[in-house]
């Protein structure tokens, strides 16, 4: 099964399926690292974040669950996110020369490129100490959560849509709430933290988007590509802002005072083009009232339910137990 969710089966039994997937797969990542130990150690980490993403719209149903579970995930990929994040600041620089290839000399990132280098893969050696540490805690993180998963249902376990409508845009909706509210913040400060902020929260609603896409797949497909640009747009100015933060401390480092001045010029002029791009397209994405929102997720997934149930020929609400016994007397 995909990173979705069917609208014409329970709810808790699609996000338990989905979630086991996703963690069944970081596992199996993390058990074999093979040649490549931190590209699989970076594959582990985009599925702790899809399991966030997903767990959130569990959130309603149980919240005690939802914070055990992303206790759990958090922890798992904090152990394993150093050589991640010195690695990111490359390939960010690189993303920098290429975009100004064609209009500047890009001599001047040799320098900076062979200390982020330098860094990158001084990390890498000291992880190699600790990583077996770090890899068995994830594991042993990914079993407990399964093993909580594994257990989830809604209410009495059986279907109810009228509730999986609520809950599902109860939980999409707290994410484009606080998705907005952190727009509204970075819009007004233009800080590097706020801004950060907003990518998390879009990254959240891209993945929400592409979980409930079955409902309708057309009308989704343009914002689940914006959302994802907009995160990966922020997430490119994160990278430049941390790596300014590295730099007050040893700018001789990243060579002459020449050379790195071009390089900060170029991305003080990028960090312009997508902190203003990306305010601009999330405004777009997320122009609707948080209550608007809850209620055409409600109306779609309720939809959903009502073309399954027609194809399948089953209801899309279970009779209870009294109309059960009543129709087999």
């Amino acid at each position: 099964m995909a990173y979705k969710i069917d609208p014409a089966k329970p709810l808790d039994a699609q996000l338990r399926h989905v979630a086991i997937q996703q963690i069944d797969r970081a596992a199996d990542t993390l058990s074999a690292l093979g040649d490549d130990p931190h590209e699989a150690i970076h594959e582990a980490r985009k599925r702790f974040k899809k399991l966030r993403g997903l767990i959130r719209l569990l959130r309603p149903a149980d919240e005690q669950l939802y914070k055990s579970l992303n206790a759990l995930f958090r922890d798992a990929a904090k152990g394993l996110s150093d050589v991640r994040d010195k690695a990111a600041l490359v390939e960010a620089i690189d993303k920098l020369e290429a975009h100004f290839a064609g209009e500047v000399a890009t001599d001047a990132f040799g320098p900076v490129r062979a200390k982020l280098t330098a860094d990158r893969d001084k990390a890498m050696e000291t992880s190699a100490a600790h990583q077996g540490e770090a890899v068995e805690t994830a594991l042993v993180n990914l079993a407990k959560a399964k093993t909580q998963m594994e257990g989830f249902v809604i209410g009495d376990g059986r279907r109810k849509v009228k509730r999986e409508v609520q809950l599902i845009a109860e939980g999409m909706a707290q994410t484009y709430g606080r998705a907005r509210k952190a727009h509204k913040t970075a819009k007004r400060s233009r800080q590097a933290d706020d801004l950060h902020e907003l990518r998390k929260r879009m990254k959240y609603h891209w993945m929400h988007l592409r979980l409930v896409s079955p409902l309708w797949p057309d009308g989704f497909e343009p914002a689940i590509k914006l959302a994802k640009a907009i995160a990966d747009d922020l997430g490119d100015d994160h990278d430049y802002a941390v790596f300014r933060a590295g730099l007050t401390e040893t700018p001789e480092s990243f060579g002459d005072p020449q050379s790195l001045s071009v390089v900060l010029a170029l991305m003080d002029r990028r960090q312009s083009e997508l902190r203003q791009g990306s305010l601009d397209a999330a405004r777009r994405l997320l122009i609707e009232r948080e209550d608007a929102f809850e209620e055409r997720i409600e109306g779609l997934y309720r939809h959903g339910a009502e073309i399954a149930s027609r194809d399948t020929g089953m209801p899309a609400e279970a009779p209870d137990l009294a109309e059960r016994r009543r129709a087999s007397a």
